[in-house]
Order: C-alpha cells, then sequence, then structure tokens
C-alpha cells in the first residue's frame, strides 16, 4: 500500500505517515534519532513510502547559539534516516506546505490552526493537547506530500 511521510524537525517535532486508504499515523520525537530511525524502518517495512516532506527549517534572530545548533543536528539526522532508507524526500517550507491547507481563520497563532486543520482531516487521531502542534505539522506535511504525488 503507499504512504506519505511528514516530518517537522524541530526539537518538539514529529513524524507523520498517511496511507492511500486514509490512515493515519503521527508520533512525536522520541529523543533519540535511532528510535526515530526505527520508527521510519517499521513504517518502509508495511508500506511503499512514495514521497516525504520534510519541513525547511533556518535559524530565527531570537535563537540563542545551542537552540540552532540543536535544531540543525536533528534537521540534519532526519535528512540522513531519509536519505539512508532510499525514501525520496522534498524541503518544503512552512508557506508552501501551509498553502491550501491553513487558513487565517482556522486559529490565532501558525500552531493552533495547524492543530485545528489537522484535528478536522484526522479526527480519529489524538490531537487534544496544545503540545500535539508537532504531529499535527507532520500530518500536514504528509498530506502536502500526497498532494505532490
Amino acid at each position: 500500500m503507499r504512504a506519505w511521510l511528514g516530518v517537522d524537525p524541530g526539537k518538539r517535532g514529529a513524524a507523520a505517515l498517511i496511507t492511500s486508504d486514509g490512515v493515519a499515523q503521527a508520533v512525536s520525537y522520541p529523543g533519540d534519532i535511532s528510535q526515530a530511525a526505527d520508527i521510519v524502518r517499521g513504517w518502509k517495512a508495511e508500506y511503499e513510502i512514495k514521497l516525504a516532506g520534510l519541513e525547511r527549517v533556518h535559524s530565527m534572530p531570537a535563537q540563542g547559539v545551542r537552540s540552532v545548533f540543536s535544531f540543525g543536528e536533528n534537521f540534519g539526522s532526519w535528512q540522513g534516516i531519509l536519505a539512508a532508507m532510499g525514501i525520496p524526500y522534498e524541503l518544503v517550507t512552512p508557506q508552501a506546505w501551509q498553502r491550501g491547507l491553513v487558513v487565517p481563520s482556522d486559529g490565532k497563532t501558525p500552531k493552533e490552526r495547524a492543530l485545528t486543520v489537522a484535528r478536522r482531516l484526522y479526527p480519529a487521531l489524538d490531537l487534544h493537547r496544545k503540545s500535539d502542534d508537532g504531529r499535527a505539522d507532520a500530518l500536514l506535511l504528509a498530506t502536502w506530500a500526497k498532494r505532490r504525488g
């Protein structure tokens, strides 16, 4: 069965998988890159992954050096996982994956808007906490990837 991945590489990030028959899974970043690789390896063994959307990240002016380094390290680790497993991926900016999915009336902040849309598209998933924003982003990135092909 075909599937698509979405990856939010932030420190509170997540990965999500959606399948051609509408099944959706989302997991928060487990805190260890080898555990994250095991999750993706399991998905790859079960599904034909057509494309992954990996959020293109960059540093923000107010971030500290340590925070920026950690963020970049997570981003590179996710690139390595996808590349090592032969999963095609595209780097996509938040503006690009949100286009056509998220609108300002969905919430006050980008995180609230992503949660609102993910809850609407994937009501079977438990996304009730504010801290589920990484899982919501990953689900919407996977949705973007599915739309891409």
